[in-house]
């Protein structure tokens, strides 16, 4: 019997995030016809795709006109998750050409403005400036005389040249002490292969290091979404560097938002691959779907609540390493799997903070001249570590197609901040979550994803990971949700060697033609790199090219348990 005609090899995906999505989007894109057919089930337990992603439509109050009449003032505004950067994300960029949603990236405005609360310190990268005012006096290029901006390109060079040579023990704070300490040897290397002279005697330049560390990047790396909250000192050098060398790549960035929210490529990619399904790949999406996942030796089972669990060859789990945690669990004669596994996942540990709609000034520069596309606030110096902030002007990174009399940096303008608790926005500055499809425009209502058209049609959808918060009554109607991630440090860098590992091993396993003792693959942003979107899709043609030998010849099955070679490293 050929492979095409024996019986469909069946794949389970758990989340239906981009890692989920992807994984099935590559196995249809790779299969080959003579293949063995492939059965992928999907299992989503949200109403809608994706993890961070949250779109919402917030009131801005009334719009009067010249008349008198008064309308309702409405924007979209993205939660979470809401831009790339095409320039280095090239299998991102692929995959949206591949399934026609390229166009529905719009370019944003690239700006960053560093500030503190008291006024005294604010400094503007102003490179891709289109919409503002450009002010000498707050620009990075000429602070401290022009010296600034030479020497943060060094000490950025330094890092990135030592990524692939530290381990994940040495920190952010010891690469930091080590510059201001021994400038030259730390530093030299990276200003030669720049063409930078950097005057190495200048009794101000341990000084003027330490104001590159604490007034560019401890603020920039305690704003990204996988920094430790105890701090960005005790970050892995590698985590934010090897995060900045995907994001920037050397090469002039290519930021876009995504049009009507994250959450429409994601529901654009699920229905390209079920539209495509077929004889050789058939997929189908389950939201709404809690499901409990057992290893068996050589199969798993998917069980949805009171239903008979359904067996699979293999399953890809694609959420989070503790809703896994939460999930997962092993049959008889699997006990060192078990041992192996949650040894792994526990490792990886997660950081909770609130995505706000709002519009309070509070957490942006005293100077409006010098508010940017991202904003990002510095501690005190005796504040604890944690409190640095990101807010972005939605006015200029989120501009609203629908509304052009109000796109990029028109009024009235709005914010998106990441904070660590919803009490530091005031109750009154907290726009609005529109929930009643009558008031929205139809030309705003049908561009929106269908999971914000659900909610605006009343149904109390779980959407990002709100619901896990929902129980504050007064805040209930208002523009937020809860923004959940991985931490990468050296805990979780060390789980993802391992998990790359079992991944390998249960690869060669297929590749070979046998059937995996522990037949489990893990995907995710968590098992790769910082989680970007361009990780994830990397990862799930990894994902994809270890399962596709399973097409293409018969499996056998495991003899022992141990069969697996990754048993070893339990």
């Amino acid at each position: 019997m050929s492979s095409s005609q024996a019986a469909p090899l069946r794949l389970a995906i758990i989340g239906g995030g981009v890692s989920g999505l992807s994984s099935a989007f590559y196995l249809q894109r790779q299969a080959q016809p003579g293949d063995r057919p492939l059965q992928v089930e999907i299992y989503e337990r949200k109403s809608s795709l994706g993890g961070n992603a949250d779109t919402v439509v917030v009131d801005q109050g009334d719009f009067v006109d010249a008349g008198g009449a008064a309308t309702a003032f409405l924007r979209w505004a993205d939660l979470g998750v809401n831009d790339v950067n095409l320039a280095t994300y090239t299998e991102f960029k692929t995959v949206l050409e591949q399934i026609g949603y390229l166009d529905n990236l719009k370019p944003l405005q690239d700006t960053t403005s560093y500030f503190n609360a008291s006024g005294a310190l604010a400094l503007t990268d102003d490179a891709a400036l289109r919409d503002g005012v450009t002010d000498p006096l707050f620009s990075l290029d000429r602070a401290d005389g022009g010296q600034l901006a030479p020497l943060i390109k060094v000490v950025h060079q330094s890092a990135l040249n030592l990524v692939d040579q530290i381990s994940p023990q040495y920190t952010v704070g010891q690469f930091f002490g080590d510059c201001v300490a021994k400038p030259y040897p730390m530093l030299n290397a990276a200003a030669t292969q720049l063409h930078i002279a950097i005057d190495w005697a200048d009794p101000a330049l341990p000084a003027r290091l330490g104001q590159v560390r604490d007034v560019i990047y401890y603020p920039r790396i305690a704003a990204m979404y996988f920094t430790d909250d105890r701090g960005p000192e005790l970050l892995p050098l590698q985590s934010p560097f090897q995060y900045y060398r995907l994001q920037e790549g050397g090469v002039t960035p290519d930021r876009r938002y995504f049009e009507h929210g994250a959450q429409k490529w994601l529901e654009a990619l699920a229905a390209y691959v079920v539209g495509g399904s077929n004889e050789l790949v058939r997929v189908r999406i389950h939201t709404e779907s809690e499901v409990a996942v057992q290893a068996h030796p050589g199969y798993a089972t998917v069980q949805q609540g009171g239903r008979e669990p359904e067996r699979f060859d293999l399953c890809v789990m694609a959420a989070h390493a503790d809703d896994t945690l939460a999930l997962l669990s092993f049959g008889a004669s699997m006990a060192q799997w078990a041992t192996q596994v949650r040894s792994m996942l526990s490792q990886v540990n997660y950081t909770q903070g609130y995505a706000v709609c709002h519009t309070y000034a509070g957490l942006m520069p005293q100077n409006r001249n010098i508010w940017r596309t991202y904003n990002v606030l510095q501690r005190a110096p005796d504040a604890p570590s944690f409190p640095y902030r990101m807010s972005y002007v939605c006015n200029l990174h989120q501009n609203d197609p629908v509304n052009p009399e109000y796109a990029r940096a028109g009024l009235p303008q709005f914010f998106v901040s990441l904070v660590s608790t919803l009490s530091e926005i005031p109750f009154d500055t907290m726009l609005d979550r529109v929930q009643e499809s009558s008031r929205v425009p139809p030309h705003l209502f049908n561009a929106l994803p269908r999971a914000t058209q659900r909610q605006l049609n009343g149904e109390p959808l779980r959407t990002g990971y709100r619901a896990a918060a929902d129980a504050i009554p007064h805040l209930a109607d208002k523009a937020w949700t809860v923004f959940k991630h991985n931490v990468l440090d050296a805990s979780c860098i060390a789980a993802q060697a391992q998990i790359y590992d079992f991944n390998q091993a249960n690869a060669d396993q297929l590749a070979a033609g046998q059937q995996p003792a522990c037949a489990l693959l893990f995907g995710g942003g968590w098992t790769v790199g910082a989680g970007l979107q361009e990780q994830c899709l990397r990862q799930s043609k990894a994902i994809a090219g270890w399962i596709l030998p399973a097409l293409r010849g018969a499996l056998t099955r495991p003899q022992t348990p141990a069969a697996n070679g990754a048993a070893a490293a339990a």
